[in-house]
Order: C-alpha cells, then sequence, then structure tokens
C-alpha cells in the first residue's frame, strides 16, 4: 500500500495516539515527511487524552482552557506531562504542558465532572439546511481554483469533511468582498472512530480549532492565509455540554465577536444534526499585519 494510501484511510484517532510512558506523563508520535508547524487541535486533542487518561474513569471531560506558547514542529515527539491538581467528590482537575526540546509549547487546564442532573436549557437553534442539502465546495469556490485547491488539501491533510451552508469569510475574501462576522459548517472526521466518551472528546477539540479563528476576518475581507497577515492562535477554550459522535456530522456555528489590538475573538456554538447543545467553544488569536 503507497504512503498516500496509508495517510488517506489513517483516522484522527490515530493521529492522536499516545504512548504512555510514565504514570502522569505521555509521548505523541511524530509524522512523515518535512518538518511542519504542528495542527494546534491535534496538540490539543492528545492533551486531552493524557489529561482524560490520568482522571477517575466516572468523570468526563467538561472544560479545557489552553494557551499556544510556541508552534510546535511535526517530526519532534511530543511529551506531555500531567499534573492532577485535585480530586474531589465530583470534579477533578488537570494542567497539561505539551514539551518540544525542553521547551513548552503548549499549556492546558482541563477539568472533569461525575455526570449529575440538574436544571437544562438552551438557547442555540439549528438554523440551517442539513449537511446533505448544501453545496459541494467545488460550487462554495466556483472560479477561485487555487482557494479550492488550498481547501481541499488542508481537509485532506487533516482527515476531515466539511459543509459549508454559506460562503465563508475565506470564499468572499477571494472575491474580493467583506462577509458577516458569522460563518457555519457542518464537519466530520472521514474515517470511523472509537465509541469511547474520551476519545469522541479528544477528537471534537481536534474539529473545534479548525476555522474558527476566521470568523473575525469576514467583515474585512481578508482571509487567514493572505500574506499580508501574521496569523496564529493565543487560547482556545471548549466547554463539553453533551456527548457527541464526531465521526458523524455536527455544526459548528461561529461568530467573530471581536477583533482589535492585532488580535481577534471568535465564539463557537456545536450542535448535533437533532440541533442539541453539545460544546461551546472560544478563541482568540493574533492577527498581525506583516
Amino acid at each position: 500500500m503507497s504512503p498516500e494510501a496509508v495517510r488517506a484511510a489513517e483516522s484522527v484517532a490515530d493521529r492522536l495516539t499516545l504512548e504512555r510512558v510514565g504514570e502522569y506523563r505521555f509521548r505523541g508520535r511524530i509524522h512523515d515527511g518535512p518538518s511542519r508547524r504542528s495542527y494546534g487541535g491535534e496538540v490539543a486533542g492528545q492533551a486531552v487524552l493524557a489529561a482524560g487518561h490520568t482522571a477517575p474513569a466516572d468523570r468526563p471531560i467538561h472544560s479545557a482552557q489552553t494557551y499556544f506558547l510556541l508552534p510546535g514542529d511535526t517530526t519532534v515527539p511530543t511529551e506531555f506531562a500531567v499534573e492532577p491538581v485535585r480530586d474531589g467528590g465530583s470534579f477533578s482537575t488537570r494542567r497539561v504542558e505539551a514539551i518540544q526540546n525542553d521547551r513548552v509549547i503548549f499549556t492546558m487546564l482541563a477539568s472533569f465532572h461525575r455526570p449529575e442532573e440538574g436544571l437544562t436549557h438552551q438557547i442555540a437553534t439549528l438554523d440551517t439546511p442539513g449537511p446533505d442539502e448544501v453545496p459541494d465546495l467545488d460550487a462554495v469556490f466556483a472560479g477561485h481554483p487555487a482557494a479550492l485547491q488550498w481547501t481541499t488539501t488542508f481537509l485532506d491533510a487533516l482527515g476531515i469533511d466539511a459543509r459549508f451552508p454559506d460562503p465563508p469569510a475565506r470564499a468572499h475574501a477571494m472575491r474580493g468582498e467583506a462577509s458577516s462576522a458569522r460563518q457555519r459548517v457542518w464537519l466530520r472526521t472521514r474515517q470511523p472512530l472509537p465509541d469511547t466518551q474520551l476519545e469522541q472528546a479528544a477528537c471534537l477539540m481536534y474539529l473545534s480549532d479548525l476555522l474558527l479563528l476566521s470568523a473575525t476576518t469576514g467583515p474585512h475581507g481578508e482571509a487567514l492565509r493572505d500574506q499580508d497577515l501574521q496569523v496564529a492562535t493565543v487560547n482556545h477554550s471548549i466547554w463539553f455540554h453533551a456527548p457527541l459522535r464526531v465521526d458523524d456530522w455536527f455544526l459548528h456555528d461561529q461568530y467573530g465577536r471581536w477583533s482589535g489590538g492585532a488580535r481577534g475573538l471568535a465564539h463557537g456554538e456545536i450542535l448535533d444534526r437533532s440541533g442539541r447543545l453539545c460544546a461551546t467553544t472560544m478563541q482568540e488569536g493574533l492577527i498581525r499585519r506583516r
């Protein structure tokens, strides 16, 4: 089997695989090929797994706040050091550092909570056509083959399918247009994932990093990959509300809430196909003119 076929068959769960090298220490895999900047969602997803492997089994993750400190290198092993901050009566807290070449490149504080019954409501609603009813990528990027190639190559590399109910900020920018500070995208992994709630949560963290910050660029008619912009995620947070299968379509409804001071702040709501709110996201990033 060719390397290309092997990569095509690889699941997101495979990409997040960790080797346990100590009670509170784990090691991620390296990637073949030339050195590239690590995808932030991969490091964050592995950190969720590392923290979860040390938390009580009856406490699923309910929140994670992360900071990206230095760019990662795909050809260097990443060590994940977990600190068991606290195990209370119903909550557990874990701190995780991702380390490459003896430097901390990423840090996360995660909380786990024993399931309980309580008051229930949500404001978020599913107000978009389903993934089978929206245009494919060829239609979204019609007339802009370079943007189509970049998008499909990016999704292929991450093992993700995406469908856009409305053209995303990047598609508008390619046409020289400004757009709304809201963008919606249906997402799923291309390969089936394990059934465990921890692995599904780690894979959701992986996907939740995708495109979110670009929602802040729509009103400016620019794309994050424009040559005159320096872009990097500073922090990313997620709150898990309900279990979600990430290998089935879900909607990430994204809002560019603010931009200024060479930073942007985006907020997202993740809903399953039934309209249940399963997670909330926030991301702040550097968006600096070169």
